[in-house]
């Protein structure tokens, strides 16, 4: 019998020694799937961060395509209004405005003294004297070309003030345009 309780003894112990082993795999189990359930929360977590990039990515997109927007917006006026508008300035402008005039001035000069001088001509067939013809101007023609010459070396400023602003906002360069012409801007 003591060989029997000494076999029950061995195979209560092996049985011991396999429950131990069994619950320390079920411990190990366990805490393999505690370290899963971390590594899904650690998933998890980095989903929604991603999410949260994501949403951050679509706003940047929205901001940038506002910008591109607003980017054809000014392409459209600088090519349709702001175009219209500088050209308004320069026709309006002082510089041309006194340009024409001197041009006109002397084209009628030119016109007056070609009518006098047929005239001239004409009496002095007739024996009226040199003196007797009023505004007749001999160097009209030269003064034509110098008033035309001064026309065609015209500056005008609103051009050459135009690149000044052109780091700054839109609406400071319609402005400026604006200004340069003496308009007020429609809002």
């Amino acid at each position: 019998m003591k060989q029997k309780d000494e076999e029950h003894k061995s195979v209560l112990a092996k049985m011991g020694e396999s429950f131990t082993n069994a619950r320390l795999a079920y411990a190990n189990m366990m805490a393999e799937r505690d370290v899963l359930k971390s590594e899904e929360a650690d998933l998890k977590a980095q989903i929604e961060e991603m999410k949260g990039h994501e949403e951050k990515t679509k706003a940047e997109n929205a901001a940038l395509q506002a910008k591109v927007e607003d980017l054809q917006a000014t392409k459209v006026w600088l090519l349709s209004e702001g175009a219209r508008l500088l050209a308004k300035n320069i026709h309006k402008g002082p510089e041309m405005t006194a340009a024409v005039a001197a041009v006109n001035i002397v084209m009628s000069a030119v016109g007056v003294h070609s009518g006098l001088h047929n005239g001239y001509l004409h009496a002095l067939k007739k024996k009226t004297p040199y003196a007797e013809v009023l505004m007749l101007n001999r160097n009209a023609a030269e003064e034509l070309d110098a008033a035309v010459a001064c026309f065609g070396s015209l500056t005008f400023p609103v051009i050459e003030d135009l690149p000044k602003p052109v780091n700054e906002l839109l609406s400071k360069i319609k402005d400026a345009l604006y200004f340069a012409g003496g308009i007020s801007p429609e809002k």
